[in-house]
């Protein structure tokens, strides 16, 4: 076997692996992501048949029809990841326009089974030849669609992400973050796609670099946590803009301030953020309000989101607790718990970003100071 077919064998490498990860995401390993993970297994199984036809190739294996069979469905993989990317990030919103994103594929697969096939089935074996402007868009229609949805699916994750801190004061079980990984690994097989094209050397070691992205998709794929609904919420551009010119012709400023007052008094004076679940409806029904009303508050009297809001009492309340002879005896888990954090990274994070101090710090600093 030569170095370039032993080169070549990684691409069954690959596709073996992702036929194997789509096949665990079909079956339902995770029964809570059910929906998201089939979308994934979709775009799993396309890229797996990607790479079963660079490993037919590379060998010279099978004839034109097989070939363009496995390369058939190519233009619905990207869709399929934003269906998935779409559904992980928000499980509740009803996805009504989705076949539209499907329509490129539909218009290929009419046109191969119409125009291109049947000549698949002559003596040459091979596809007709095709006016320029044809083998263009087909070439390079689908570098175009992959980019435009990892840009997509990327906006969508980070659009999840800061819309969770408009309602909930922990993220760390739903932020995604393994989601994260897995368009990193996305983007890095695309641009070995890319790069293969002009550089030699790239293209020469593509299967081997392939294999390391697919494990990076497996590795994102299989740490992913279950997605449990806080609390039902709209996207921000619906849930926090929208209502902005209502609340404008609602709210006077001094109706601003009297609001702000109401919420401050009854969150602090209560102490409502020491409780770890506390989410914005949560908040909004103890003290009387709506979500619009409260998110509105923030924003505008307090210029805070409520992630913020939140994790800033209970930073002033780690403060008190971490210079307090009584719970000297708890350990920096302890007192984020009893500051109300859900985390020790949450409670970390907040704590060094409001004071430029670790929480072992500023003992230390303050121990000093008296």
């Amino acid at each position: 076997m030569s170095e370039t077919n032993t080169l070549a064998a990684f691409y069954a490498f690959s596709g073996g692996a992702v036929w194997l990860l789509g096949s665990l995401l079909f079956i339902g390993f995770d029964k809570v992501n059910t929906q998201a993970n089939r979308w994934l297994a979709a775009f799993y199984c396309i890229l797996a048949c990607t790479f079963t036809q660079l490993f037919l190739e590379g060998f010279e294996i099978g004839g034109g029809f097989l070939i363009h069979l496995l390369e058939l469905p190519r233009w619905a993989m990207l869709p399929c990841l934003y269906m998935a990317v779409s559904h992980y990030a928000s499980p509740s919103l009803p996805k009504k326009d989705w076949f539209l994103h499907f329509v490129p594929f539909l218009l290929f697969l009419v046109f191969s089974l119409v125009y291109l096939m049947p000549d698949l089935f002559n003596e040459q074996n091979h596809l007709p030849v095709l006016p320029p402007w044809i083998r263009f868009l087909v070439r390079y229609f689908f570098f175009g669609q992959t980019v435009y949805y990892w840009i997509v699916c990327f906006t969508l994750l980070r659009r999840h992400q800061k819309n969770l801190k408009m309602v909930a004061s922990f993220t760390e079980k739903i932020d995604l973050e393994w989601l994260r990984y897995l368009l990193v690994s996305v983007l890095f097989l695309i641009l070995i796609r890319i790069l293969s094209i002009s550089n030699i050397h790239v293209t020469y070691y593509s299967p081997i670099l392939y294999f390391l992205g697919i494990i990076l998709l497996a590795y994102s794929t299989l740490t992913q946590k279950s997605i449990y609904a806080i609390e039902p919420y709209r996207p921000a551009e619906k849930d926090e803009t929208a209502p902005k010119k209502a609340m404008n012709e609602r709210l006077t400023v001094e109706q601003v301030e009297e609001l702000n007052d109401i919420v401050m008094r009854k969150t602090v004076g209560e102490k409502l953020y020491l409780d770890p679940s506390l989410t914005l409806s949560v908040l909004s029904a103890k003290i009387g309000i709506s979500t619009h009303e409260l998110s509105y508050v923030l924003n505008n009297g307090l210029g805070k989101n409520f992630y913020q809001f939140v994790n800033e009492l209970r930073t002033e309340e780690a403060k008190s607790l971490l210079l307090s002879e009584d719970t000297k005896h708890l350990d920096m888990l302890g007192v984020a718990i009893r500051a109300g954090f859900n985390s020790k990274t949450t409670f970390y994070t907040t704590f060094k970003k409001a004071t430029n101090l670790t929480p072992k710090e500023y003992i230390k600093a303050n121990s000093a100071a008296s």
